[in-house]
């Protein structure tokens, strides 16, 4: 299998067991974005030596067996063209935000940013994410890596299209009808629209009962992994739910239930 379809958990690992380093893999993603990205169009923003500096020092930790790595150290993620991050441009796919430049970083993405996950990219999303498909006049058309005369879905049709095509181990998408869900199912992938309260997000949308972020992956243990990350109640979000629910790694075998 090629390198950069290495899910997020086998790559955690091989990482512990020094058979695959973080920046190994991040190399193997970024020259896959940069095979395949001009076909597909699921990244519009990229912060590769950034990107690979990080990975040098989660490379280090594994190396010297460090005691301080983090649930999802060394793993190359993508982020919705939704989420302020600050310092990072933020669209949400529309002309009126073409050069905004986030001043704060959004609660939907705060554990992400300190689970020890490589941010290199950021991932096409249609004008203010309102429709399940990815075509935007300031980004264009973002198409399905098994089939390019396919959509693959939206609203979170970068984030699938990145994960379908080895762009990104790990992605983030949100759901209000659909937008995690359609472009799962549309590019071959497990997305996970959690319960309302369950991930913490930025108001207004906090206050919208069907709307939520979530994680997506190629794997539902990937995709477990990514929600235990962000999920749980939060300061910044008075919707959030106690107590916090770890989905378990494994499950107890259902045969004869």
């Amino acid at each position: 299998m090629d390198i950069f379809y290495t899910s997020a958990t086998k790559a955690l690992n091989l990482f512990k067991e020094k058979k695959l380093s973080p920046v190994e893999l991040l190399k193997a993603i970024i020259k896959r974005s940069e095979e395949i990205n001009p076909k597909i169009n699921a990244l519009n923003f990229t912060f590769f030596d950034k990107a690979i500096d990080d990975a040098k020092k989660s490379e280090e930790k594994f190396m010297k067996n460090n005691s301080s790595l983090l649930p999802l150290e060394g793993i190359p993620l993508a982020i919705k063209d939704e989420e302020d991050i600050e310092g990072q441009p933020n669209t949400n796919g529309s002309l009126i935000l073409k050069d905004h430049f986030a001043t704060q970083t959004m609660v939907d993405v705060e554990r992400i940013l300190k689970s020890g996950a490589i941010i290199h990219a950021r991932t096409t999303t249609p004008e203010f994410s309102t429709t399940s498909f990815t075509h935007s006049k300031i980004w264009g058309v973002t198409r399905n890596p098994w089939n390019l005369d396919y959509t693959p879905g939206g609203s979170s049709g970068g984030s699938g299209a990145a994960l379908a095509s080895g762009c990104a181990t790990l992605a983030t998408g949100s759901d209000i009808g659909g937008s995690i869900r359609i472009p799962a199912s549309a590019c071959g992938l497990v997305g996970f629209k959690p319960p309302y309260g369950r991930n913490p997000q930025a108001a207004p949308f906090n206050h919208d009962q069907y709307c939520v972020v979530g994680p997506m992956a190629r794997n539902v243990e990937d995709c477990a992994l990514m929600q235990n990350v962000m999920s749980g109640p939060h300061e910044k979000d008075i919707t959030s739910i106690k107590p916090k629910l770890t989905i378990p790694k494994k499950f107890n075998n259902i045969k004869n239930w």
